[in-house]
């Protein structure tokens, strides 16, 4: 298995384990936030190692992707904390995916 194939489906595993976390935070269930930060770690490094690695005309995109998992970390924190604005910070992440989903690379 190549390591774009890899480190793509690491990226699949880690969004739908943060989903999985998020429903659960809702539901109010304690092991919710276990499982968003657990999706967090390969969602978080991915877009790191993207912007590290990726062409120079295409940093600014990666650049705000790494933004948005970074609003994902803090949403991570403010569940931790118990916090109710953790959906601030989803939504940021939200708007800031959408908008890069019409970019072009």
């Amino acid at each position: 298995m190549g390591l774009n194939k890899l480190l793509s489906t690491l990226y699949y595993i880690g969004m739908v384990t943060l989903l999985a976390g998020i429903i659960l935070h809702i539901a109010e269930s304690s092991t919710g936030m276990y499982l968003y930060a657990l999706g967090l770690l390969p969602v978080l490094g991915i877009r790191v190692y993207n912007l590290m690695i990726g062409r120079l005309e295409n940093r600014r995109k990666h650049g705000i992707l790494v933004i948005s998992a970074i609003m994902l970390t803090l949403a991570g924190a403010a569940m931790f904390t118990g916090r109710s604005y953790w959906v601030l910070f989803l939504a940021i992440s939200a708007v800031l995916d959408l908008y890069i989903s019409f970019r072009r690379f």
